[in-house]
């Protein structure tokens, strides 16, 4: 799966500010390093930074944090997920994802311009960057593919903890595959299902290949 945010530039300073305070309250520190980052497996499994951090403590940063993306309505939410067990073709699914979430960013931020933003820690940088030069260039790989010309320059890339966004996008994603996946299991995973549901975190664009649609459990 491929995800992520997209926030006008107007207003990346007033979310990273409520991060900030949740990050100040928590960490007692807003600096962005690996120390002051909020980055979903670690916070969920309750490993560096959070180790020693109670169960409950780290549902209720995982729910602001959530909360955060569901009541900013400038940001607008987009993401592509490949089912692979229905998968038949000689590309790889994190090629395709990553195809179908260019074409869903170029429709999302139409007729306006954006860059795209992804994480430095991602094994496939190169990979991605060759191939979003061709999506901008040609259109994506199948037939009556998109071109990315709204997408401008190449991809850009920075450290997670570098980035408040960043990490916004990574709660984004793991909001998704946690509501739509059995995954998780145990006590912990069926009480912060629950203290989710009937957040509003509705994908503004989005592509599910190749049912074409969300199936009811992932």
């Amino acid at each position: 799966m491929d995800g992520g945010i997209s926030v006008p530039m107007e207003d990346i300073a007033e979310i990273e500010g409520q991060v900030n305070k949740l990050a100040e309250e928590v960490f007692g520190s807003t600096e962005l390093t690996p120390d002051t980052e909020f980055h979903c497996n670690p916070l969920y499994t309750g490993k560096f930074p959070f180790k020693g951090m109670k169960i409950e403590k780290r549902m209720e940063i995982l729910v602001r944090l959530v909360d955060i993306l569901a009541e900013n309505p400038v940001i607008k939410r987009v993401y592509a997920k490949v089912v692979t067990s229905n998968l038949q073709t000689s590309k790889k699914p994190h090629e395709i994802a990553f195809a179908f979430f260019c074409e869903r960013v170029q429709m999302l931020v139409n007729p306006e311009t954006t860059i795209l933003i992804g994480d430095q820690d991602d094994e496939q940088v190169k990979k991605m960057i060759q191939d979003f030069s061709r999506y901008r260039a040609s259109g994506t790989f199948w037939d009556y593919g998109v071109k990315i010309k709204n997408v401008v320059d190449t991809v850009h890339f920075a450290r997670s903890h570098h980035s408040r966004m960043l990490q916004l996008a990574d709660v984004y994603l793991f909001y998704i595959t946690h509501m739509y996946s059995n995954s998780r299991k145990g006590r912990m995973a069926e009480e912060l299902r629950k203290k989710l549901a009937g957040k509003n975190l509705h994908a503004h664009r989005y592509k599910v290949w190749p049912s074409g649609r969300m199936p009811s459990s992932w």
